[in-house]
């Protein structure tokens, strides 16, 4: 299984689901990672990486494409079944993963006299280590035929290779614009362009400008466009826990995307920097891992689909989430592959405030914009002010949700959350009072057990441990 920048293998099996609830996509008990999505009216279409057995070697039990489709007005499904694994003896003989799909009018790409509509680019690796993109050719999606050899080859240097294409079809034909991610010392974005489907040509390499700087040199999960605008979209992961926060267990899968924006005209030229629009992490979602998501589009990377302008999405999840007081190492060991499901999430422009409430029960108090568990008792005390989304309006100051041991949770200033576990990013507030803004001053507490939030400069009695900053009332 090809994962970040490394590889691992998982072993274990199960039976299979195609809804494990509230939309989730996977196959129960393995994993399910790093997907594609194409919405055509009523109907998704879901590529996925997923453990299965490979129907060219069954004593091959790894990595495979996995598919489904839904029809979401009548509910009929096909799949979940493998429709892509590994060649033996072939370039992508040990691991195949990561698929990206994406539709037009491919006209003779394997020399047999056939046309196809679907194109599937991948990764592939022969020794577990270097990774290659390749492609394969199919006329519903489902039975698939490869190109022999790789199309994007790693570069002549160590490190993890190529991967994690995005697709857009520029002419609805076979003019494809790819961007995918090279990787040896530090991580790279590359664009490349073909008229074949097949023979790529390098553009340029994406700018980072905008980037969190909190995150240097991130990989990411996908990339499509919006021709309304004339932007792109692109869903980046975030960092991983540093092991030293989660009981010295190393998580499997990064904590949470971010998802920017930037014209046409300065992807390649930083002439405008990426626009941060939303974070998914576990502050959101409750899942420990959030990471590698796929922007839902239509057959040729357009995501003026469905809930447009909302720009939907999915991600590869680690589930179920967490109990409230459950300690950093088995939060950490939650992460495990055999968890991994896809799950959507979406984001709404135009909508950017979130309310900050303080919630509590009969132990600690929680102060956050996401997910309560709602096993964990507890109920909302109090709404403490809102937070935007993303850096605007002058709010640039950043506010993080931690956790401290198995039940202290808190909030704070630093993105590292003073060396213990980082939840997420609850959103952006000011650090001084701004005249005629509506703002509302927050106070981080302490009592002899927890923490907490409030309005109030005394902290309702308890200790004062410092001002967080000024938000929207």
């Amino acid at each position: 299984m090809m994962f970040g920048l490394c590889g691992l293998i998982f072993a274990g099996l199960g039976c299979f689901s195609t809804h494990l609830g509230s939309g989730i996509i996977g196959n129960v008990g393995v994993y399910n990672y790093s997907p594609s999505v194409i919405e055509l009216g009523t109907v998704k279409q879901y590529w996925w990486c997923g453990y299965a057995a490979n129907p060219a070697k069954s004593s091959q039990v790894t990595d495979s494409v996995q598919y489904l489709s839904i029809d979401m007005a009548t509910g009929n499904t096909k799949g979940p079944k493998t429709v892509l694994a590994e060649t033996p003896g072939s370039w992508d003989s040990k691991y195949l993963c990561n698929p990206k799909v994406i539709q037009g009018v491919f006209d003779d790409p394997l020399g047999d006299g056939q046309s196809f509509q679907y194109a599937m680019y991948y990764v592939g690796t022969s020794d577990g280590i270097t990774n290659n993109i390749g492609v394969a050719f199919s006329k519903d999606g489902i039975h698939w035929k490869k190109y022999p050899q790789p199309i994007i080859k790693a570069p002549p240097a160590t490190g993890y290779g190529v991967g994690q294409p995005a697709l857009y079809n520029v002419d609805h034909k076979a003019t494809i614009r790819m961007f995918y991610e090279e990787s040896t010392s530090t991580t790279r974005h590359v664009a490349a362009i073909s008229t074949d489907g097949v023979h790529f040509t390098m553009q340029g390499v994406l700018t980072t400008l905008g980037l969190d700087p909190d995150c240097p040199n991130p990989s990411w999960g996908d990339m499509a466009y919006d021709p309304t605008t004339g932007y792109w979209y692109a869903a980046f992961n975030m960092t991983f826990r540093e092991p030293s926060t989660t009981g010295n267990v190393a998580e499997q899968g990064q904590l949470g995307i971010e998802l920017y924006k930037i014209p046409d005209s300065a992807l390649l030229t930083g002439s405008t920097p990426w626009q941060q629009l939303d974070t998914v992490d576990t502050n959101l979602t409750g899942f420990e891992s959030n990471f590698i998501a796929a922007l839902v589009h239509d057959p040729y990377g357009n995501v003026n689909v469905g809930a447009y302008p909302a720009i939907q999405m999915y991600v590869s999840v680690s589930a179920p989430q967490p109990p409230w007081d459950a300690s950093p190492v088995v939060a950490a060991q939650s992460t495990s592959p055999s968890n991994w499901v896809i799950a959507p999430e979406q984001w709404t422009p135009n909508s950017p405030l979130m309310p900050l409430y303080r919630y509590v029960n009969n132990h600690v108090h929680e102060v956050t914009t996401g997910w309560i568990d709602p096993s964990g008792g507890f109920h909302e005390q109090s709404l403490l002010g809102h937070l935007y989304q993303s850096p605007q309006q002058g709010a640039s100051m950043a506010l993080y949700g931690c956790k401290r041991g198995n039940r202290d949770y808190f909030v704070s200033l630093d993105s590292a959350c003073e060396g213990q576990r980082i939840l997420g990013r609850d959103g952006y507030g000011y650090s001084q009072a701004v005249a005629g803004l509506n703002l509302v001053a927050l106070y981080r507490c302490s009592t002899d057990h927890d923490h907490f939030v409030s309005q109030d400069p005394k902290c309702e009695g308890q200790t004062t441990d410092e001002l967080l900053g000024y938000f929207v009332r």
